[in-house]
């Protein structure tokens, strides 16, 4: 593995943005939050790049903080100040980007690490998962908008247990929540993210960006705005030429070969 803290690989549309502090499960460092920050602002802008996936390397995803590092610091609270800013800028690109965003998380997720793969677009998840709060661990109450995310998946009482009670969220409950919506075994992880990233690219860029933006703004929409909304999107989509073309395709699948 190479020592890179952070690893930005393109594999055909798919952009991986791979965390690699394995030592440490990952966990947030200064240096890591703001390489890993970067990466995922230079996929979003990259014009090949159709879906992004975030994963870390080793046993876990992230464990989020570096409490270690932020222990031996002889001003904790500006650390823990300074990952939130940079923790809130990166979940504020996820969700703002065009781009299909999707957490591939082996094992462990806490904390930050927790946080960004619920603000995720999908998430795929190896067995034996483990999703934790663990920030009221050590009183803290939470960033990356865990708090915002956490109730709207698993409802707020659940959400509340989770979080003051440091309770891990295990597969079979994150299957039933719905906040997992994949659990591959661990070897093929990294093959089943890639194969449901390639079948996310291969729709026109328009139309999966679309229905990212109406489906994260149907929470807070009416029903007539949100109508007119989905009327505009679609007679755009539908003029487009990748319309015509996937039309035609699925036109030729029904006609009678000769």
């Amino acid at each position: 593995m190479s020592s890179q803290i952070v690893i930005r690989e393109n594999r055909g549309p798919v952009s991986w943005v791979i965390f690699n502090r394995p030592e440490v499960y990952n966990a947030f460092n200064l240096d890591l939050a703001r390489e890993a920050f970067s990466a995922l602002c230079r996929s979003i802008e990259d014009p090949q790049t159709r879906v992004v996936v975030l994963t870390g390397a080793g046993k876990a995803f992230s464990v989020g903080a570096d409490v270690l590092d932020v222990g031996a610091s002889d001003d904790p609270p500006r650390i823990i100040g300074e990952l939130a800013t940079i923790a809130h800028r990166a979940i504020t690109e996820v969700r703002q980007s065009p781009k299909p965003v999707i957490a591939a998380i082996n094992r462990l997720a806490a904390g930050y690490g927790m946080a960004l793969a619920l603000a995720s677009d999908i998430r795929i998840a190896t067995e034996r998962l483990r999703l934790r709060y663990a920030y009221s661990t050590i009183g803290l109450t939470g960033d990356g908008g865990i708090n915002w995310s956490l109730p709207r998946l698993a409802g707020t009482s659940r959400a509340l247990e989770v979080a003051l009670l440091a309770e891990d969220i295990h597969e079979k409950e994150a299957e039933r929540l719905g906040i997992i919506t994949k659990f591959v075994p661990e070897d093929q992880l990294v093959e089943q993210a890639q194969a449901i990233a390639e079948r996310i690219a291969a729709l026109p860029p328009k139309t999966a960006s679309a229905i990212k933006r109406m489906i994260y703004g149907s929470a807070d929409s009416d029903l007539l705005v949100h109508l007119a909304a989905e009327h505009a999107a679609l007679t755009d989509a539908a003029s487009t030429p990748e319309f015509s073309e996937l039309l035609k395709i699925l036109i030729d699948q029904f006609s009678p070969k000769t």
